[in-house]
Formats: structure tokens, sequence, C-alpha cells
């Protein structure tokens, strides 16, 4: 991760530096920091982000003593004390480790690997302690994290054997992935083959900011809210923390004219949907925190005998997803015009473009708004949908002309046509899966979810950068009218 910010033309990385004072403007906010030669040293920003963690210099530093901004609970109460552990997986090969015995089975070092440290997020309860560990980060760096409560935990304890004694039992294996026993019997994986990045206790809680940001200091992450960690829910918070904010951001930065009341109002929408977020999460997490802490029970064994039944699960999270919004008073999207919702992610195509994830369709206009319009008539669509956009005058950093993305419901209908003024573009379709056997796809991977979620009569849809829809419409006067409210929004 290091690398890639160091790499980014957007991006300067300052280590070894320390965040010491901060001055507010009207304009901007200018801040302090002791550099690793000791020096004091400052910046001046349109913004300051506070993604420094729950117990960071933004929040308990700036924001408690000048703005009361603090973390209270969230919507339950939870204190409880458990080891973390980063670890880096090395692969085994049989010339690092020649004696061990799964070779002889025809096993690869990376499938030894997936054998091991399975793909995905595992929730583990009693008997034995409340576990959450999985794999973060890309794949082929072989990151995993691993948590378990230790409620007696006191500072004469040693992190590490506690990891030792809690991890190597759940990494001594008797069978393959199809449930097949081993002739050799258990086996553990190589221990020498683990190497620990960082391993110590934590004190987690749930709990959220009575404010998100003040004046032009914002908080996201850990900074603005923490979670147990038997919901997996911290770090996915944060991504949409940020997801939602880049937005915002980029429309607060590029504008001609923002006066605080608009930027207020901007970042005030976006903290009322963070904070649906996070409620979100913390239901999700409540209920997967009774599963992971409470002991065997009649009514527990027979929730995971029914769960068994299913090849795919039903998910509480999916369901939430695809909600998004939608219960937020006063979020940013047009509640009234079927805004609110989350997109679904699925792969399209057209006959001349391979298929991609839909995505990235909405970063091609480089506007902060895309506008689908889902037709088989292109060419007079366009002409109709410029005509409204010039004429309600909307400012070309929100939506333009190149924003328009076109999606056909049927593959026969979507092909390259030449507009009325005479350029041509691209018509885009949901990919079957016969056209996906180059990609990895989820089990259930449905291509009608997409328009689904948008409505199978809508014909237009105002998209916002972060996935979710702004609103839909059916006809061009409903349209026009999305338009008017949307600049309504941003006066």
């Amino acid at each position: 991760m290091r690398d890639k910010v160091e790499e980014s033309q957007y991006c300067e990385l300052r280590c070894s530096s320390k965040v010491i004072c901060r001055e507010e403007l009207d304009s901007g906010v200018i801040v302090g920091y002791e550099h690793q030669a000791g020096s004091l040293r400052h910046i001046k920003c349109s913004w300051m982000i506070g993604a420094d963690g729950k117990k960071g210099v933004v929040r308990k530093y700036f924001l408690e003593p000048t703005a009361n901004i603090k973390q209270e609970t969230g919507l339950f109460a939870y204190t409880g004390t458990w080891v973390a552990a980063n670890l880096k997986i090395h692969l085994p090969t049989p010339e690092t480790h020649p004696e061990f015995p799964l070779w002889g089975q025809g096993l690869t070092p990376q499938k030894v690997y997936d054998l091991f440290w399975p793909v995905g997020w595992h929730f583990c309860s009693p008997p034995g302690k409340p576990t959450a560990c999985g794999r973060f980060g890309p794949h082929s760096d072989r990151f995993w994290r691993h948590e378990f409560a230790e409620p007696d935990w006191d500072d004469s304890m040693n992190a590490e054997e506690l990891l030792w004694d809690h991890l190597l039992p759940m990494l001594t294996r008797g069978e393959d992935e199809m449930g097949n026993p081993f002739p050799v019997g258990g086996v553990t994986f190589p221990k020498d083959c683990i190497e620990i990045r960082r391993c110590r206790p934590f004190t987690f809680c749930q709990k959220v900011v009575n404010k998100w940001f003040h004046n032009r200091t914002i908080l996201i992450g850990d900074a603005a809210h923490v979670f147990p960690p038997f919901g997996g829910q911290g770090i996915a918070c944060g991504v949409r923390d940020a997801h939602g904010l880049a937005w915002r951001l980029a429309l607060l930065l590029r504008m001609p004219i923002v006066e605080k009341p608009l930027a207020d109002r901007i970042l005030t929408a976006w903290a009322l949907e963070r904070r649906q977020g996070v409620d979100d999460s913390t239901r999700l997490t409540m209920q997967n925190g009774k599963l992971t802490n409470e002991q065997e029970t009649l009514k527990f064994f027979l929730f995971r005998t029914i769960m068994s039944l299913f090849p795919e699960p039903p998910s509480q999270l999916a369901n939430v997803e695809r909600s998004g919004y939608k219960s937020t008073k006063a979020g940013f999207f047009l509640l009234e015009y079927g805004g609110g919702g989350k997109l679904a992610q699925i792969y399209l195509q057209s006959r001349t473009t391979r298929p991609l994830l839909s995505d990235q369709l909405l970063t091609r206009g480089q506007t902060i708004m895309t506008l689908l319009i889902i037709s088989n008539d292109c060419a007079r669509e366009e002409a109709n949908v410029k005509a409204i956009l010039r004429a309600v005058n909307m400012h070309s950093l929100i939506i333009s002309e190149k924003s328009i993305i076109f999606i056909s419901p049927d593959q026969g209908d979507a092909k390259v046509e030449s507009t009325t003024e005479n350029e041509s573009h691209e018509v885009f379709y949901p990919s079957p899966r016969k056209d996906l056997l180059e990609k990895t796809i989820r089990p259930g991977y449905d291509e009608s979810a997409y328009l689904r979620r948008l409505g199978w009569t809508t014909k237009y849809a105002i998209l916002r950068s972060d996935y979710i829809i702004f609103s839909v419409a059916r006809t061009l006067p409903e349209l026009e009218q999305c338009f008017m409210l949307l600049q309504g929004r941003l006066a």
C-alpha cells in the first residue's frame, strides 16, 4: 500500500513526521508538523481529513477541545479485550520443507496455502474463544488478520504466546477441501512460514462521533467510528466514508464559488448518510456478535443447521447494501424519484469493448455524476437529453454531455451508432455468463441485477460516483425535473 501511495501523482507521503498544530482559515487549513529532522514545517490545504485512527491527533487534540467532537456509544454498548495480529504468510515449497507430508498428496505450494488459509472472512464461536480472521489486501501479498477474545487479559500475559496457542490448532488439518482424510493423518502448516508483523492486545468497543466535521476539518475511518471485530465492518465502513466524501470534496474544490452554508449542507448530507451506514453495520455486528460470543444453544444449533442447507446463505449485509441510503432523511438523492439505493456491480460490454466492471463506466466522463440512458434508440434519446442539458445550463463539472452512458437491455440492439451530430458512441449491454469465462465471478452472478435495481421502467438514471442512485426517470419531463432539483441541491 505504501508503494502505491508513493507512486501516485496525487499523493506525497511524509513519514517520520508528527502533526502538532492546526490553524483554521476561511479559505483553508494550515497544518503544522514536526519533520523527522526535528524542524517545524507547515502545509496549507483546503481541507484537513482526520483518517488517523481512534486515538489520532485530529479528533483528540484539535476537535475535542474546540468543537466538543468525540466518540460516543452507538447503537449498543460493548467493550472487550482481544489479541489482534497481522500476519504475512510465506509459501512452503518442496525445497524449503522437504519433509512436509502433503507433497506426496499432489498438492502444490499455492494449494497448500489455499487449504490452510481459505478465502474470505471467518467468524468462530465457542467452544473456544470468539475469533475473527481472514485475508486482507491483494491475495498475492498473503496478508492475514487473526483476532481472538481474551477477556481475562492482564499485562503479565504474552500476546505472541497466546497467539500460537490459539492459532496452531486451527492450522492442523486431517482432510482436504473436499473432506477426504489425509492418509498421513493430521498435518500442521509450517510455523516458520508465518511471519508476525504485529501482535498485541486491543480494547474493542462500538462508538461513533457525535459530529463528523467542523468547518474544514473532517473525520473518517476509525477516527470517526470503531467496531468490535466480530462483524468485520471497521475497514469496510472506513472505505465507504472515503468513497462518499471523495466526490463531494472534488465538487467543493472545483466549483468556482462555494460559500460556507453550501459546503456545510453538502457535508451534512454526507455525515447523515454515513451515520446511517455505521448504524446498519452496527446492527450486522450485533447479530454476528450473538453468534460469535454466545455458547451453543438449541436455537443456535438449529440456526446453523438451517444455514448449512443453503449453498449461498442469505446475507443480511447484501440486503443492507442494496438499500443504500434510502432510509436516510436529507441524504443527497431524490427519494421521490427512486434515489438512494445502491447500484449492483456486474460486467458490461459493447460490440467493441471486452467485458468491464460496471463501476468503471462512472469514471468515463470525469464528472461528479453520470447520466445513464437505457434505450434501444440511442440517437433520438441522445439528441433529446442533450437539448435538456443545454436548456437547464447544468454545470459541466456535475453532468456534461461527455458523461452520458448508453445501456441497451437487449444484446441484439447494442451496437455502435451514429448520432445526429455525426459522432459515434458505444452502447453497452449486461455481459452474460458465457462471455465471462476469463473473469472471476462470484456464485449467483446475475447480469439482470443492474437494470433491476434501477427499475425495469427506468429510461434515465443520474448516478453518483459512489455507486448511489441520485434519481431515476421514465420520461424526459421527469428527467428535466431531476436536473432542476439537482441544481437546487447545489445552489
